[in-house]
């Protein structure tokens, strides 16, 4: 069975939002899946696009094959993947356990389990698939661009979150961040269980990290508050507070906040590209143009503020 690559760049809801990496299984990926489960020919026959969207036409004609052949476990695996996409979690589940007392080892069925867990609010659940998954590819020649064991680490890693199992939790989400380091959910996760487990630097490395590849992640913001105000660092609890109010679009608020932030920390690069950011937002693009200037001489190798630069100057035609 070929990798599933092709499905699973990330199946996962958005973690706010504003945030839009995460997108659903659309048309092509579904077709896709079912080639890589070696089940194209179910498609061919029993799937033909009318009026009704790809999903609903596809549970409705995936239904059918499985009751007409209960035995077919790339049936069962497709139907679960199209129940996942719907957000039919338990119906997901129901499809792959019954793969899974056949094939225990069918990593599709394993990665459909894990996710439908998940998202049912289920992490203790989703430890088992999740985990076998990880056992059966982490040693693979190719783990390291293996983006089926990333989707896997991750979701391991959210769910021992949730679990309030930090030690655990960092090792997994480390794991997806080789695979992927521009993962910004991965990184955001393993700022949650640092500071679960009380290392607050390292966990505001994490969710900076975070914010340079997705500026509006109001999450990670929230997060800095918390380690920021734990470590008795109010003036960088100000500019956090001003980065979440910026996320949320209160472009007022985040002014107040990021103006008095720059003027308490004037070399506190962060700062000033976030006030940038608020003056661009409230279109004071000259205002905006100063204050990422100061943010680049700062860090003159910030590509987040670079092209903040550029955006701006391209906009008052410098």
């Amino acid at each position: 069975m070929q990798s599933l690559d092709r499905i699973v760049q990330k199946l996962r809801l958005p973690s706010t939002p504003a945030i839009q990496r995460a997108v659903w299984i659309t048309l092509a990926a579904l077709i896709a899946s079912l080639v890589l489960f070696g089940g194209y020919y179910i498609w061919d026959r029993y799937v033909h696009l009318g009026d009704q969207s790809p999903i609903s036409l596809g549970i409705e004609h995936l239904e059918k094959a499985v009751r007409e052949d209960p035995q077919n476990a790339e049936a069962r695996v497709a139907l679960a993947q199209h129940y996942l996409a719907a957000g039919q979690y338990e119906k997901a589940v129901e499809q792959v356990n019954q793969v899974l007392i056949l094939y225990p080892e069918n990593t599709s069925a394993l990665l459909i389990a894990g996710i439908a867990h998940v998202r049912l609010n289920q992490p203790e659940a989703a430890l088992g698939p999740l985990e076998k998954l990880v056992a059966l590819r982490k040693d693979q020649p190719m783990a390291k661009t293996d983006t089926v064991l990333e989707t896997a680490y991750y979701f391991l890693g959210e769910s021992y979150v949730k679990l309030n199992r930090p030690a655990e939790a960092i090792p997994a989400l480390e794991a997806a961040l080789v695979v992927t380091p521009t993962d910004a959910d991965a990184l955001y996760q393993l700022g949650l269980a640092y500071q679960a487990s009380g290392q607050h630097e390292t966990a505001l490395e994490r969710y900076h990290k975070a914010v340079r590849l997705v500026p509006d992640f109001a999450e990670a913001y929230h997060g800095m508050i918390d380690s920021y105000s734990t470590l008795n660092r109010p003036d960088h609890v100000t500019y956090a507070r001003g980065m979440e109010a910026f996320s949320h679009q209160d472009y007022e608020t985040a002014r107040t906040h990021l103006e008095n932030a720059t003027q308490a920390l004037p070399d506190f690069a962060p700062a000033f590209l976030g006030l940038g950011l608020t003056y661009e937002g409230l279109g004071q693009l000259e205002a905006a143009l100063s204050a990422v200037q100061r943010a680049l001489e700062l860090n003159p190798n910030d590509f987040a503020t670079q092209q903040t630069l550029g955006r701006i100057q391209a906009a008052l035609g410098s």
